[in-house]
């Protein structure tokens, strides 16, 4: 019988923010473990969250093969302890901090009111098992999530600005919002000229990563069904898990299987390349591990995440593809039909001219079909240069959109 532990903490701090101040600060500190045991091909589990009897729990998940939930017993050994923890903000200084970001944020954008959430999250992963892994991560980051309301409007929120990484500048996170609040104050007309159109990155690509789930693919359903090994996108185009390229962020380097292999590709310029899958996929399949697999709670079978998941740039900054297109910020509802073709209402779009946001563009829709978006559409990815803070990249597309 083989056996594998993980541990997860979480050290929390929030801010609340209600009509543009600090309100209250909650602090919490949450940890669960899980126990997997495996004998044959049968997976047993148990855990519990907080502080628990190893022993006993070991027992439970011993007790629970009875179950025979199939899965392969696929351990490896190794040791390593990452610890990237940043002094991004003292806990002690936090209200104090965040105070002084909304005030800035109120002297300088005084007709839109601000609220939501500022999270300072701490966090520390094990894991170990009896081939004698030992895997240590530590890491931490900030969220600034702040929805913004005109105050002349009647809507509960107009626009929203959020910021994830392991730095913090309270210059840049000023910038961005007042940058966002002018402009959407500022009505635009959508130049007769067709632009590129911007979404934040992965955005567009997610709407095909349920057909690259192993289980979805080798079933034969999706979009990408029989197409692995394929040039089925742009050249330009390559998406992978775990790149390691955004250091801003504190990102771990192992999956929740204990599978430490980085930089997995899913396209490769162009190329279908990978599967997603975990080791119950791979071993049914035949497909690599793709250093993904996640455990939504402490006592389910591993299923699937996408763990640091990122479009590789194509160039150092977004001005550097186009100097003028539709930056999205906001989109929602949208859907992909069987055939690829994508249907997504553009609920907030700004017009960006000279690299610089000049304005809020009416409500539109953006139709096209995906292969397109991502193949001769796809004009590139890089740093999103219209902010200053820890905003997602943007991918740019050659797309139509209508009012």
């Amino acid at each position: 019988m083989e056996k594998e532990k993980l541990i997860s903490k979480k050290e929390s701090y929030s801010v609340n923010v209600t009509a543009g101040k600090a309100d209250s600060l909650r602090k919490t500190v949450t940890s669960f473990t899980t126990i997997r045991a495996y004998d044959g091909n049968f997976i047993g589990i148990s855990g519990g969250i907080g502080k628990i009897d190893l022993a006993k729990a070991e027992k439970e998940a011993e007790a629970a093969l009875s179950r025979k939930i199939p899965y392969p017993c696929n351990l490896f050994g190794g040791k390593e302890s990452v610890d990237e923890t940043k002094e991004i903000i003292a806990p002690e200084k936090f209200v104090f901090a965040a105070s002084s970001l909304l005030a800035r944020i109120e002297k300088e954008l005084p007709s839109c009111t601000a609220s939501n959430k500022i999270n300072l999250e701490y966090t520390k992963h094990e894991y170990s098992n009896s081939k004698g892994a030992e895997l240590g991560y530590a890491g931490n980051n900030l969220t600034i999530a702040l929805s913004f309301k005109d105050k002349k409007s009647a809507n509960i929120m107009d626009f929203f600005y959020g910021s994830y990484g392991n730095t913090y500048s309270e210059d840049d996170c000023v910038y961005d919002c007042v940058t966002l609040g002018q402009s959407f104050l500022n009505k635009v007309e959508l130049p007769s000229t067709p632009l590129p159109v911007a979404f934040a990155t992965g955005v567009v690509p997610m709407m095909l990563i349920g057909d690259m789930i192993a289980e979805n693919y080798c079933m034969g359903a999706g979009k990408l069904a029989g197409k692995l090994g394929q040039k089925l996108f742009s050249e330009k185009l390559t998406l992978a898990v775990k790149s390691g390229l955004y250091k801003n962020v504190s990102e771990r380097f192992y999956d929740d299987e204990g599978v430490t292999d980085c930089f997995y590709k899913l396209i490769n310029r162009g190329e279908f390349k990978g599967i997603l899958t975990n080791k119950r996929s791979a071993a049914m399949f035949g497909y690599p591990l793709s250093s993904s697999a996640a455990a939504p709670t402490f006592d389910a079978v591993p299923s699937y995440g996408a763990n640091g998941l990122r479009v590789l740039p194509t160039a150092a900054k977004a001005t550097d593809i186009a100097s003028d297109f539709i930056y999205v910020a906001t989109t929602s509802g949208g859907d992909v039909a069987p055939d690829g073709n994508v249907g997504l209402p553009l609920q907030l779009a700004y017009l960006v001219k000279g690299g610089k946001i000049v304005g809020r563009l009416p409500e539109m829709s953006l139709s096209a079909n995906i292969f397109d978006l991502l193949g001769r559409g796809y004009l590139g990815t890089a740093k999103n240069d219209l902010l200053r803070g820890n905003v997602d990249a943007i991918d740019i597309f050659d797309a139509k959109v209508r009012i």
